[in-house]
């Protein structure tokens, strides 16, 4: 409840939906665009999900309890999306195409990521959060 009282502390609506559930989150996510699109302003979606893996790459995440993680993968949100489509008449050939699509574009921003350049050092710190630069301290 605390990012959504953020938002509405700025002025924000929002709504609240079962981040596992893909079904619930394209209809809240649908009502919220038509919203925005209507010209009723900014809306704040927050999915409630489970973090399954570190918080980065290289976070092999041994302070998350194992059975609690267990738990989690038991209830595993693309695991349910494809049972739910595929009793809707969708054919695994289909959800095959979907997925490999899917790690194909996960691939090739892989890619173009390694191949960009770095950025410009001078570029630090350039576009952050003013914390005052020490003004504040005594």
């Amino acid at each position: 409840e605390g990012a959504r009282a953020r938002a509405r502390a700025v002025g924000v609506a929002g709504e609240r939906v079962d981040g596992n559930d893909v079904f619930a989150v394209d209809a809240v996510a649908g009502r919220l665009v038509a919203d925005i699109r209507a010209g009723a302003g900014p809306r704040f979606l927050h999915a409630i999900t489970y973090r399954i893996k570190g918080h980065v790459s290289v976070d092999p995440a041994t302070y998350r309890d194992a059975g609690e993680v267990s738990a989690a993968l038991e209830e595993d949100p693309l695991r349910a999306c494809e049972a739910t489509l595929l009793s809707l008449g969708a054919t695994r050939v289909q959800l095959d195409e979907i997925v490999g699509e899917a790690q194909a574009e996960v691939a090739s921003a892989v890619r173009a990521a390694g191949a960009a350049p770095w950025p410009e050092p001078t570029g630090a710190y350039t576009d952050i959060q003013d914390t005052g630069a020490g003004r504040w301290r005594g």
